[in-house]
């Protein structure tokens, strides 16, 4: 297999090869798929292989209009980060949509118009929302304008307690059980799988997981907000009544 690396590309910018070893570290498994062109180390702290990441990439599922479609929102926390917007329907990932550049009355403006294009049946039953700081405010001016915004604070604590060491954790690992159940599709989305290929995990106290990261992973975040099973409305963006 021939492989090209971007270093040595007149076609790449050294800007970019800068951005990427900025975002993810030049020992990371992105920089080695996105930048080097080298297949990822299957390091054992791995939190999700390349190869369920291709295979779900490769994949085809039936979906019907009947199944609800669920977004997932990551509002970025950085002027030159990207927020990130995941579409699911069923066992698909339809899309991932993401703006930069955006305060955040336009990030909300832009997540209306979206919302306002489809049709009723194209149109999602419930937008996660992480909440943590500056997601908040975009998620409760979405419920202001009548979007089924949810807040979801991935900092909480998890459903299995005794496993994971806050929400995050569990929802990367939810999103790993569900591409290793092999019945659902991703998009071919490259910086989809670089991110996804980049985290790693580690005991925090035995037997609890903690992911970790060298950067923030929007479009991951988004997948783990849109893969998260829809719950009932009516919440405030800290999930209390």
């Amino acid at each position: 297999t021939r492989k090209v690396s971007c270093v040595d590309s007149p076609r790449v910018s050294d800007d970019y090869v800068s951005e990427m070893a900025k975002r993810f570290g030049e020992e990371s498994n992105a920089y080695r798929v996105r930048v080097l062109g080298e297949f990822p180390q299957r390091d054992d702290d791995t939190a999700i292989p390349l190869e369920l990441v291709e295979s779900a990439q490769r994949r085809d599922v039936i979906i019907t209009d009947q199944e609800p479609m669920i977004w997932g929102l990551d509002v970025s926390r950085f002027g030159s980060d990207r927020s990130a917007l995941a579409k699911r329907r069923g066992r698909e990932l339809v899309a991932i949509q993401t703006w930069q550049g955006l305060d955040l009355m336009q990030l909300t403006g832009a997540v209306v118009a979206e919302y306002e294009s489809l049709q009723p049946r194209n149109q999602p039953v419930q937008i996660n929302v992480d909440s943590i700081g500056l997601g908040g405010g975009v998620c409760d001016r979405l419920r202001e304008l009548g979007l089924p915004a949810v807040g979801i604070n991935s900092s909480e604590s998890p459903s299995s307690k005794q496993t994971y060491i806050n929400l995050r954790a569990e929802l990367w690992f939810k999103v790993k059980a569900w591409l290793e159940a092999r019945d659902c599709a991703l998009p071919k989305d490259d910086d989809l799988m670089a991110e996804l290929v980049s985290a790693k995990y580690k005991f925090f106290d035995l037997p609890t997981w903690q992911t970790r990261s060298a950067s923030h992973l929007p479009l991951t975040q988004s997948l783990c907000l849109a893969a998260k099973a829809k719950q009932p409305t009516g919440k405030s963006r800290s999930g209390e009544g």
